[in-house]
């Protein structure tokens, strides 16, 4: 019975667990990728694998899959709220109808059970497809055995589903909490369970993650010159623990921020900045839930690129030969970066969509107060920009104390060197992904009679 309903609402709403299939779909396929390539080198002869240079396959796997997978399942936990967020009334009138906790629990585990096994198997695909890219990367550089190969991942694609699924479940239990707290009524009464009130574990889970993140950026500052890949490797994990931390914090950490920027914004567009500005005020939760993955994306960005020049600096002053390590580094890098990209846009796309789409309502009663579908729009469009400085703001924090801690340990200095047109267009390019998305979500959402959408009636 339960397995029925799971799939009759995920038919019924597959728009809202799209954002949750992507992430897991990438937590399958990272797990795989990176299980894949910890047993490359298996039956090759010790003496081929010595001969190679640089940290070896195992330990690349390893560094790589350490900050991969953390990211995975963060991005797939953010992405599991948007799904119970577009069914919560249907959850909350169970509840009336006499449904458990413990039954509602059982339900969500369900849903996100079938999600995982339908993204099982193109998952695995892609992990195979992206381990066998990246050894041959690895083998062209000389970092792997020239008869390293992938072979066999059938049992990687088992073992990565399982994790997957695992760790995918006990989220749901956790998000579950959301709908089985409240009494039914008091349920049934919300449309989202949006802006839920903040309990007393949130800030001191925050508090463990900023110390947390704190000892981790001291060990990279404390490393030796010649340990720079140690040194990164704690810096990329210390600033996504301090961007942990910030998600945890919640609104206490955006309100400054959004009034600061807001303030500027009402400055250059009064009568539409000052609206985007009190409305990021009144809705401090759904400014942190949208701000949130901006600064994930574009400050592990920044982070990754400026640890990079930083490397390179350090090298050619050391009189490495034409930079060749610092080279290998920026590739190695370069890779990193690309699939902690992939699941940043995926938690970014999830949240804004999902967040605009929920704002059909509140927007068709801006339209039946007077205002027209273009300044609806331009309001829209202040409010994503107001969204995106704040997390460019957030990112550039974490960016700044993290490549701080990483340059003292590489050229022993805390003044990194940034590369300033690779930032700009960082933030540029988040501004381009943000604002068009979420104007287009809105121009749907604008769509039809605007007392239909206001008083709830299908669009």
């Amino acid at each position: 019975m339960t397995a029925l309903l799971a799939w009759g609402q995920l038919r019924r709403r597959p728009a809202g667990f799209a954002g949750l299939a992507a992430a897991l779909l990438l937590a399958v396929a990272a797990v795989t990728t990176f299980g894949a390539l910890l047993g490359a080198e298996r039956g090759v002869p010790a003496a081929e694998s010595r001969a190679t240079g640089g940290p070896g396959v195992v330990l690349i796997a390893g560094a790589f899959g350490e900050i991969t997978v953390l990211v995975a399942f963060f991005v797939a936990l953010h992405t599991l709220g948007f799904a119970l967020r577009h069914q919560y009334r249907d959850l909350a009138l169970l509840r009336t109808v006499a449904a458990t906790p413990r039954q509602v629990r059982r339900l969500l585990r369900a849903q996100t059970g079938l999600v995982v096994l339908a993204v099982a198997a193109p998952g695995g695909l892609l992990g195979t497809v992206t381990a066998r890219a990246f050894l041959d990367g690895l083998r062209h550089r000389g970092l792997a055995a020239p008869h390293a190969r992938i072979a066999g991942t059938a049992p990687v694609v088992l073992a990565a589903t399982a994790v997957t699924l695992l760790v995918a479940t006990a989220a749901a239990t956790a998000a579950a909490r959301r709908v089985t707290r409240p009494a039914p009524a008091a349920a049934l009464t919300g449309s989202t369970g949006a802006a839920p009130r903040t309990g007393a574990l949130r800030p001191v889970a925050a508090a463990a993650a900023l110390a947390g993140g704190v000892l981790l950026l001291r060990l990279a500052a404390t490393r030796p010159a010649a340990e720079v890949d140690k040194s990164a490797q704690a810096t990329l994990l210390g600033s996504l623990v301090l961007l942990a931390a910030v998600a945890l914090a919640g609104p206490p950490v955006v309100r400054l921020p959004a009034l600061l920027l807001g303030a500027a914004v009402r400055a250059v567009a009064p009568g539409t900045g000052w609206l985007a500005a009190a409305n990021q005020r009144g809705y401090a939760h759904r400014l942190t839930a949208a701000a949130v993955p901006v600064a994930l994306l574009t400050g592990l960005a920044t982070t990754m690129a400026t640890m990079t020049a930083t490397a390179r600096h350090a090298a050619l002053a050391a009189g490495a030969p034409d930079g060749a390590t610092s080279a290998t580094d920026v590739w190695l890098r370069q890779a990193e970066l690309g699939l902690l990209a992939a699941f940043g846009a995926v938690a970014t796309l999830t949240t804004l969509v999902g967040l605009t789409a929920e704002r059909r309502r509140e927007l068709a009663l801006l339209r039946l107060v007077g205002a027209t579908r273009p300044q609806v729009l331009r309001t829209v469009a202040a409010e994503t920009a107001l969204t995106c400085a704040v997390g460019l703001l957030l990112g550039a924090l974490v960016t700044a104390a993290a490549t701080a801690a990483f340059s003292t340990a590489a050229l022993g200095t805390p003044l990194p060197v940034v590369p300033l047109g690779t930032c700009a267009r960082t933030a540029a390019a988040a501004v381009l992904f943000t604002v068009p998305t979420t104007l287009a979500t809105a121009a749907v959402a604008l769509r039809g009679p605007a007392v239909a959408a206001a008083t709830g009636a299908p669009a």
